[in-house]
């Protein structure tokens, strides 16, 4: 009996440790299903290498062959339609801030077959320009038509900051940093953007830019970067402070609409309704993130405009820093747990808070932050330099399903440049 008691005994035993750590497993489990950053509280890490690898592999895939065109004189409008067009050449806001991201990301890596191509293209552009503006002189109403229809008519029929500021940065900041290789057909194309931006665009009584024919009337934080860091660097260009200040401006005009407590943005501002968007777009943030840093680094240290920037820039920074994914990255809805990630926005808030961080308007320790970012970007890059998970072209929405229905291309252009830029900046802060 004894030796059958203590049998019992062990056996008793060894399921009471079983069920013990069952318990304690089902216990964890639990916990870390209340909170999912416990689960995954492991640093995401990014090198510097595979920082430089991504973007020069997104810089070198867009490098494709250019080719002028030919630009005869002509007798008839048959005669200039039967022209080689140039090859390879676009004209959008996406290849405006791809380039810009092309231009920036030479800075870091050095490629010359990159800078080579922003040159080219820029060149190309204002001489297409030049030769089809010719068209309309000569030809009038049926020159200005057949401009309209080529590879540059959102350069020849502006009508939009879409069509013009994106790519007049770009070709701003190349022009800037080549001063020896600046043609005045390159000058005529920038200062008919300047003039659109700063003469013909529609704005408010304040001189906030504004789209006054789109869903009845609406301010996008989206102009901020296709009006207002256009201005910033034709400020730059003419030496002409006012072009700053008016870009400083509309942020903080906007972002008495538009920022909410939190610090996020919503996407955009009813004017017959007197009311803001009802939803905070990640790319929408996005913009307004870039174009305070681009307008922050042109302001004098004694601006007055400088304060209130840096306040909401903060405060915004603040509020992203809260709705970061585990990952690193944010979503295409920032403020909306179920709403997915999308990259175009992690990189423009990875390249703000990099760009604070290198300026000295925010402590170091955010960078830490920029390059969680990173690390998820990375595994949005093909190893031949494809950016997917990005969100397609958008307009205002007011329903939660039309942000989250947003098709997602591979390779979608909007996602290009900002990787570019979020990536040098972020490397550029090792150098100091």
């Amino acid at each position: 009996m004894k030796a059958n008691t203590g049998l019992f005994q062990t056996v008793s035993s060894g399921i009471f440790l079983v069920v013990l750590a069952l318990l304690l497993l089902n216990s964890i489990g639990a916990a870390r299903a209340q909170n999912p950053t416990s689960a995954s509280s492991a640093p995401v890490t990014v090198t510097d290498a595979k920082i430089r690898d991504v973007i020069e592999c997104v810089a070198r895939h867009q490098l494709q062959p250019l080719t002028d065109g030919e630009y005869p004189a002509v007798t008839n409008l048959a005669e200039a339609e039967a022209a080689k067009a140039p090859e390879g050449i676009a004209w959008n806001y996406p290849q405006g801030v791809m380039l810009y991201g092309m231009e920036r990301s030479t800075v870091v890596t050095g490629d010359q077959d990159v800078d080579k191509f922003v040159v080219a293209h820029k060149l190309i552009c204002a001489r297409y320009y030049h030769w089809l503006a010719g068209l309309g002189k000569q030809f009038g109403t049926d020159g200005e038509n057949s401009a309209r229809r080529s590879k540059i008519r959102g350069l020849i029929n502006l009508g939009s900051l879409d069509s013009c500021g994106a790519m007049g940065n770009a070709m701003l900041v190349c022009m800037m940093r080549h001063p020896d290789r600046v043609t005045p057909e390159e000058k005529a194309v920038v200062a008919r953007i300047a003039d659109w931006v700063v003469n013909k665009q529609d704005r408010l009584p304040d001189g906030t830019l504004w789209r006054a024919k789109e869903m009845g009337g609406t301010i996008w934080p989206d102009d901020l970067y296709m009006g207002g860091v256009f201005l910033v660097r034709w400020g730059i260009y003419t030496h002409d402070q006012k072009y700053i200040d008016d870009a400083a401006n509309n942020i903080i005009h906007q972002a008495a609409l538009e920022q909410d407590r939190d610090g996020l943005w919503f996407h955009g501002y009813f004017m017959k309704k007197k009311q803001h968007a009802p939803f905070k777009w990640g790319r929408g943030n996005g913009w307004a993130t870039v174009a305070l840093v681009e307008t922050l680094s042109a302001l004098p240290a004694d601006d007055p405009l400088r304060p209130p920037l840096l306040d909401i820039l903060r405060k915004q920074i603040e509020g992203l820093i809260k709705v970061q994914a585990p990952d690193g990255m944010w979503r295409q809805v920032l403020d909306k747990p179920e709403s997915w990630e999308e990259t175009s926005c992690t990189a423009m808030f990875a390249y703000g808070i990099a760009r604070a961080v290198n300026r000295g308007w925010i402590d170091a320790s955010n960078l830490a932050v920029a390059r969680r970012a990173f690390a998820g970007i990375a595994k949005n890059v093909t190893p031949d330099g494809e950016v997917n998970g990005t969100c397609q072209g958008t307009n205002i929405g007011t329903t939660l399903d039309f942000y989250l229905d947003r098709q997602r291309p591979d390779n979608d252009p909007h996602g290009r440049g900002p990787v570019m830029l979020a990536g040098t900046e972020i490397l550029l802060a090792g150098r100091k």
